[in-house]
């Protein structure tokens, strides 16, 4: 999906359609004059103050590519490690980046809003354990009184069983693969899943060890957590919208 805000195109890019774009630009280096690295957490960049915030808070830092009629930033979704002197080179140089794309991850999904969920494991994209599941959890009730507080008291009491259910769902599909976990990636609801970390101590602990990535998911379920999957080894990239 593309979208266009201001003085910049945003877009997402899958992993093999990342891959695709710099084997792209590598055959045609005359149109690449410089390639960047930025870590994660750097300051505003000279030249490049069109970036959007979002782009700044990058959680893999920034890959910026410049030409002749190109500005173009890419954000990774880990953190690339980088040889000494491998910060900017002339023309393209996308080693670092493809290395780090293309490495194994296993990475574990929690995707969680009141009343549905979705969990799994994926290995390079590949679902290897997956569960998702409903949970009735009433929304709101326009009675005053004692019934509006035995209301609350019931649909705390909902709240906690679904969080409980998914819980339990997580230990056990996340189990096995415990100790090779590269990242946790959450989605749904943030509150919601915050509340769902506070009282499920294996997930907290699990997101206190590995690195914790965000992904968009309107509604949960197995649909939903491919696409998931597809985001969490994707990029997010900025184009500088030229005048023609």
């Amino acid at each position: 999906m593309t979208a266009i805000s201001g003085p910049y195109r945003e877009r997402f890019l899958s992993r093999r359609r990342t891959i695709e774009l710099v084997r792209e630009l590598e055959s045609h280096p005359a149109d690449v004059t410089a390639t960047s690295y930025i870590s994660p957490g750097s300051a505003e960049i000279p030249g490049w103050e069109w970036l959007p915030p979002a782009a700044m808070r990058s959680p893999g830092g920034l890959v910026l590519v410049s030409g002749p009629m190109l500005d173009l930033a890419i954000g990774p979704p880990y953190e690339i490690k980088l040889v000494e002197g491998d910060t900017t080179r002339d023309g393209p140089s996308f080693g670092p980046l493809v290395s780090s794309l293309v490495q194994r991850r296993l990475i574990a999904f929690i995707l969680l809003r009141l009343g549905a969920y979705a969990v799994g494991v994926a290995d390079d994209e590949n679902l290897v354990a997956s569960k998702s599941g409903t949970r009735y959890v009433k929304g709101r009730h326009r009675a005053g009184g004692q019934s509006q507080r035995r209301f609350e008291r019931n649909r705390e009491e909902w709240i906690s069983k679904l969080y409980d259910q998914v819980c339990a769902e997580v230990t056990t599909r996340f189990g096995p693969y415990e100790r090779e976990l590269h990242a946790l990636a959450t989605g749904g609801d943030r509150h919601v899943v915050e509340a769902f970390m506070k009282r499920c101590g294996f997930a907290d602990r699990l997101r206190r060890r590995v690195t914790t990535i965000d992904v968009p998911v309107e509604r949960p379920g197995l649909k939903n957590l491919g696409r998931a999957v597809t985001r969490a080894w994707g990029c997010q990239a900025w184009d500088k919208d030229r005048p023609r």
